[in-house]
């Protein structure tokens, strides 16, 4: 195309090149290419110098021992017996998995405690774990005590030293990647050698546990001592990850050439089913066989495999149900691990040839705690989700459940009915009916209803390898729904459509400066008759605390007497929660009283400046910041990098971590609500791209329209600088003033308010001002007050409007419990003991 009013030349063709330049043009982009390429590498070398090496002496052992065992037949010689713990020598995948490994796990601790530390962690965490499998090779049973001390290397690999570093550089860490951090290579290594049980295994154990320790050891930061708490989200994701790799351990135990294992008699449970179990546990088994034959079971092909995990399968998909927060997860996974706690429970205490005529060399101790662990592993964790289970908070619709309930008991029975009718034309006639119907569990059926089933028949053989695992797989199936696997799908039906409409109503018609809290999973919802407003609560025995109505402008007032009428209705008390006097004013005519619990600071951004005394600090914030190169970048969630977000959960899970009380909830969001994709994130990162401090706001509507947004989340890393939040604020009032926006709301701090306001004396206002300054010393709340000062807002009291003050000692404790639903006796108990 010409630019307009130039004359249509085509434009002259250019002579092609000679191909001698062509061939040096090429030659010279190669050769720029590889500059690059070496100038990289020097530059990740030389930050990374340790990394560097291990990765050419993994990469050199492994290609030697290689070598020698298929050029010459034998092992590394007894000369390089120091680098067999850098020998690979187990196949290629695991020779690039190990490769990774150092890159992404050695380079990572690297970074974070420098490399004289990695180096002393490396070789450190590797001498203990060679030690830990040396002394294996000195007591081993099986005639190898006179080994020598370095032959106990044989059991060691890359891993026990990659493991061990990565846990010392743990203890540099935040809170929240620390926790990840070991939790997950606890997991890891535990299961190995639980289920799996080689030298190397125990040398991994041996060499982590020595790796927490030194990192404390090299950490000379003041550490806190006790527990850690945990937001309800790491909660989710640590025990998530603890039941998914508890699935993985008996698959690794099935497929295991050691198989002597702690829990090895907990994969042979879910590895044996009525068509495959060992011959010596039938009726006419030789005593005593048949516990040896279940301890040293092995799966040795896919389809015996494939059949061994079906049950596996439930806890696969209950496990991402726990990441999902959802309260069926919890109750299918403890269901499961119930289940298999029995099965072993009844195969190794009611098996023939029990433990005391067990034969062979197995050491009778040991045989019987293994079975122990077998036993209890299954159970305490069952019994762990269900002692943690209020951090699931996600329910789900009965109908789910009831469709779930449905569908895997007319799979029993449609299977139970097949295996009946085989067997009743199975020329071998069956003693025990009993054994039938349990058979249908499959691989968790216990064994010693196995002894009388004809398996010799081939029809009923393979019917009864099939039926277990087919239920298995259903229930599978059936709990991806309610479990929350699907997106979307752990929500209640109910509950998801209600915030759907209660979503539509803000943005149609508006709410009070917190009315966007009505979408925040954990309220109830409540509706006009005409559709028009709505009222979103939480409820605690018979006290509805409810939030201010939201809606069309001229329905809200209605909507607060009709709610109050529902509530009567059903038998509770209605409180509104923090709505303003305007609000109250309607229910104070019919006879309610109110007090007040808040005071919202606002200001309209559209006049927004820093200049004047009363913002002195504000000001000096804002410059402090843009001189260090300071930004603040304005953004959804969803549009935020992914090196972004993970800092904000790293200051966040520390911000709750120094914290002796759950997560606030009801008017005090958290990650969950500022993932909102309506929701807004205001992120402070300093000239490096170091995340120094983040806030969330809260939109507010008038006819669809953004008129306001309200703070919610605020959060900074404990050592960004002072005035962080002021930057942040000042930041959003510039941002909204640009916008045209007409609202900017501080929020309000709840159970704080302005010291020597008028009191009316009632119990629950005690009893508030007795939480309020119990939890000051936690959550700063009355601190929080006088930081919204620093911006000239102006302050509008927020009110608790009750109708009965007969109901007053319920109330307290019904606002209290909306707050921290978690709360326990121990801890409230210890909180007003310290106020006191």
């Amino acid at each position: 195309m010409t630019a307009k009013g130039a004359p249509d030349t085509a434009a002259p063709e250019q002579p092609a090149a000679p191909p001698h330049e062509v061939g040096h043009e090429a030659a010279a982009r190669v050769l720029r290419d590889v500059g690059r390429a070496s100038r990289s590498v020097r530059h990740a070398v030389t930050r990374q110098p340790v990394t560097a090496v291990v990765l050419v002496l993994v990469l050199l052992a492994s290609i030697t021992a290689a070598s020698l065992r298929f050029a010459q037949g034998r092992q590394v010689p007894d000369a390089l017996v120091p680098f067999r713990g850098f020998a690979v020598t187990t196949g290629v995948l695991a020779l690039v998995l190990t490769l990774t490994g150092v890159v992404v796990l050695v380079g990572a601790s690297e970074r974070l405690m420098g490399s004289r530390r990695t180096v002393s962690a490396f070789l450190a965490t590797s001498v203990i774990g060679a030690a830990a499998a040396a002394v294996v090779g000195l007591v081993d049973p099986d005639g190898r005590r006179g080994a020598a001390l370095l032959s106990g290397a044989e059991g060691l690999d890359p891993w026990t030293a990659i493991l061990g570093t990565v846990m010392t550089a743990s203890a540099f860490a935040g809170p929240l990647w620390r926790r990840r951090i070991r939790v997950n290579a606890l997991a890891v290594v535990l299961t190995l050698f639980l289920y799996a049980g080689h030298t190397a295994d125990l040398s991994a154990v041996v060499a982590t546990a020595a790796g927490w320790g030194l990192g404390e050891v090299f950490r000379r930061t003041p550490k806190r001592t006790g527990w850690t708490r945990s937001s309800h989200r790491e909660t989710r994701v640590l025990l998530g990850t603890v039941v998914l790799v508890s699935a993985v351990g008996p698959v690794i135990a099935l497929v295991s050439r050691a198989r002597v294992g702690l829990l090895a008699p907990l994969a042979a449970v879910v590895g044996t089913g009525p068509a495959d179990q060992p011959s010596a546990c039938r009726a006419d088994g030789v005593a005593g066989e048949c516990l040896h034959r279940l301890l040293t079971y092995r799966a040795t092909d896919p389809w015996s495999l494939l059949l061994a995990i079906a049950p596996l399968l439930v806890l696969v998909v209950g496990a991402v149900g726990l990441f999902r927060g959802s309260r069926f997860a919890v109750w299918l996974v403890v269901v499961v691990d119930t289940v298999t706690g029995i099965a072993a429970a009844v195969t190794y205490t009611h098996v023939p040839g029990r433990v005391e005529q067990l034969r062979g060399s197995e050491d009778h101790v040991v045989v019987v705690l293994s079975i122990a662990a077998s036993i209890a592993v299954p159970l305490l964790t069952g019994l762990v989700l269900l002692l943690l289970r209020r951090s699931f908070t996600v329910a789900v619709a009965r109908s789910r459940v009831v469709t779930f309930s449905v569908t895997v008991l007319v799979a029993a029975a449609v299977l139970a009915a097949v295996v009946f009718v085989v067997a009743d034309a199975s020329p071998v006639r069956v003693h025990g009916p009993l054994g039938l119907v349990v058979a249908v569990l499959g691989p968790l059926s216990p064994v010693v209803h196995h002894r009388d089933l004809p398996i010799r028949d081939p029809g009923l053989r393979t019917v009864l390898g099939l039926v277990g695992p087919l239920l298995w797989a259903v229930v599978a199936v059936a709990a991806i729904r309610p479990a929350g696997v699907t997106p979307g799908a752990a929500d209640s039906d109910v509950s998801a459509a209600d915030r759907e409409r209660a979503r539509a109503l803000l943005v149609a018609g508006g709410g009070d400066t917190f009315g966007w809290m009505a979408t925040w999973p954990g309220n109830a919802h409540w509706f006009s008759a005409d559709g028009r407003a709505g009222v979103a609560y939480r409820r605690t025995g018979a006290v509805a605390v409810a939030l201010g109505p939201f809606g069309w402008p001229d329905a809200r007032g209605p909507a607060l007497t009709e709610f109050a009428r529902y509530c009567d209705d059903n038998g509770w008390t209605a409180v509104f929660h923090g709505i303003d006097t305007t609000s109250a004013a309607a229910l104070t005519r019919l006879g309610w009283r109110t007090l007040p619990v808040a005071e919202d600071a606002a200001f309209d951004p559209r006049a927004w400046t820093t200049s004047g005394s009363r913002k002195q600090d504000v000001r000096t914030a804002v410059n402090k910041a843009r001189r260090s190169g300071s930004t603040a970048t304005w953004s959804s969630w969803q549009d935020l990098p992914v090196a972004t977000t993970r800092q904000i959960e790293a200051i966040s899970e520390e911000w709750v971590a120094d914290r002796e009380l759950p997560e606030m909830g009801f008017t005090l969001g958290s990650l969950d609500e500022m993932r909102d994709p309506a929701v807004r994130t205001l992120v402070a990162q300093d000239a490096e791209g170091t995340v120094l401090g983040v806030t969330s706001w809260l939109p507010s509507h008038r006819a669809g329209r953004v008129v306001g947004w309200t703070l919610d989340v605020m959060r900074r890393r404990s050592d960004a600088p002072n005035g962080v939040m002021e930057f942040l604020v000042a930041s959003a009032a510039e941002v909204m003033r640009d916008e045209g926006v007409e609202r900017l709301g501080l929020s309000a701090a709840p159970l704080a308010r302005t010291p020597g306001g008028a009191t009316t004396g009632d119990g629950v206002e005690t009893l508030l001002e007795l939480v309020g300054g119990v939890l000051e010393p936690v959550y700063g709340f009355r601190s929080l007050l006088r930081f919204k000062r620093k911006f000239g807002p102006g302050l509008e009291p927020l009110v608790l409007a009750y109708p009965d003050p007969v109901a007053l000692p319920a109330i307290g404790v019904a606002v209290v419990r909306a707050y921290l639903p978690d709360l326990s006796l121990r801890q409230a108990l210890a909180l007003v003991r310290g106020r006191g």
